[in-house]
C-alpha cells in the first residue's frame, strides 16, 4: 500500500475533526489545516454569510475548488467540512494524496457539542437540531463509510484519546 502524506478527517459536523485534527498533527509534527476556515479566508466571508448571501450551492462550489488545491498539499492534517463527502469529486481529490478517516459519531454527542452553536447555516433556523441531526447523519453516513480507509468511533472518547487512537492506526495500518 502506497503511503499517503495526509491525513484527512472526514465526519459529521461537531465531532471534533478541527480539534482532533490539531492535535494529530501536533502529535505527527505536521501541518493542520481546515478547509471551511481556508474558505473562509480565502472568500473573507464567514460560512454563515456566504449560505446566506450566496446560497448553500455557493458554498460547495468554493468547497469544491479548495479540494483541488487541499490535494496538492504534503504532509497535512485536513479537517474536512461535514458536507464534504456529499461531491465526490471532493472525496477523489483529497485521496490523490490522502488517507481518508472517518471520525464517525453519534448524534447525541454531536448535539451536545454543537446545540448553542450558531456558527452552523444547516441548522441555525432548525426548530428541532437533534431531530435535524439525525436526519443528515442518517443521509451522510452511508457516504463517509463508503470513502473512508478506516472508520474511528469516537462517541464515546475523550479528545486526547480520539487523536491517540486515530494515530495508533494510521501506524498500525502503515498509512503513514
Amino acid at each position: 500500500m502506497k503511503k499517503k502524506n495526509n491525513i484527512i478527517l472526514t465526519g459529521f459536523m461537531g465531532c471534533g475533526k478541527t480539534s482532533i485534527g490539531k492535535r494529530i498533527a501536533l502529535n505527527f509534527e505536521i501541518d493542520f489545516i481546515d478547509t471551511d476556515i481556508e474558505i473562509q479566508n480565502i472568500s473573507g466571508l464567514s460560512v454563515n454569510d456566504i449560505f446566506e448571501k450566496y446560497g448553500e450551492a455557493y458554498f460547495r462550489k468554493l468547497e469544491r475548488n479548495y479540494c483541488k488545491l487541499a490535494a496538492l498539499c504534503q504532509n497535512y492534517v485536513i479537517a474536512s467540512g461535514g458536507g464534504i463527502i456529499k461531491d465526490e469529486a471532493n472525496i477523489e481529490n483529497l485521496k490523490i494524496n490522502g488517507v481518508i478517516v472517518y471520525l464517525k459519531c453519534d448524534a447525541e454527542k454531536i448535539y451536545k457539542n454543537i446545540k448553542n452553536d450558531t456558527s452552523r447555516p444547516l441548522l441555525n433556523n432548525a426548530k428541532d437540531k437533534f431531530e435535524l441531526i439525525c436526519s443528515m447523519l442518517k443521509e451522510r453516513d452511508p457516504l463517509y463509510r463508503k470513502y473512508a480507509d478506516f472508520i474511528m468511533d469516537i462517541s464515546e472518547m475523550r479528545l486526547e484519546e480520539s487523536a491517540w487512537q486515530v494515530g495508533r492506526e494510521l501506524r498500525r495500518l502503515r498509512f503513514i
